[in-house]
């Protein structure tokens, strides 16, 4: 029901007899009580003021990773560096390479480039113990290897491709 002032349904009342019938306004319903749960949702994390905000990890977390990560940044540092003078580990490395592309070779590969191959890559690894690889004779070769061992096969051309960029690596040791 729509209430009129007096004014409007008495045009001769005076401004004393007018009464404005506002409504008091309706208090929206109470917000349903949360479930009881062992985790803060997303959305309560978000909706309650910052300053009763409880983080969700502790400080020392965020610190602690950081140290971690810069540790870990440094000891790789290092480690790369410290890497060309540790020939144990490209021996190693060379040794897991030609277990793997002995394994690809084809059979139209002879027994004479299976030997060459053996040959060369023992010189490299040798090499490799002592220390004495040139680094950018052996990233032509790491691409050589890379390049015809794509397809894990190696034919008969692409093992004569292979023994010849090993060799090119043996004759640039130091």
């Amino acid at each position: 029901m729509i209430h009129f002032p007096a004014a409007v349904t008495n045009p001769e009342a005076s401004l004393d007899e007018i009464s404005v019938n506002e409504q008091p306004p309706v208090e929206p319903p109470p917000a349903p009580e949360a479930d009881a749960l062992p985790f803060r949702r997303p959305a309560d994390y978000y909706s309650t003021p910052g300053t009763t905000l409880r983080p969700l990890f502790p400080r020392w977390v965020p610190a602690g990773c950081g140290w971690a990560s810069l540790v870990f940044v440094v000891v790789l540092f290092v480690a790369g560096a410290l890497a060309p003078r540790s020939g144990s580990f490209l021996d190693w490395l060379f040794g897991k390479m030609q277990d793997d592309m002995t394994s690809h070779f084809a059979r139209d590969v002879t027994p004479d480039q299976k030997a060459a191959f053996a040959t060369e890559m023992k010189t490299m690894r040798a090499a490799a113990s002592m220390g004495k690889l040139k680094l950018e004779k052996t990233q032509s070769f790491l691409h050589v290897a890379t390049e015809v061992d794509s397809d894990e096969k190696i034919d008969h051309a692409e093992a004569d491709k292979l023994i010849a960029a090993l060799r090119d690596v043996n004759r640039s040791v130091k």
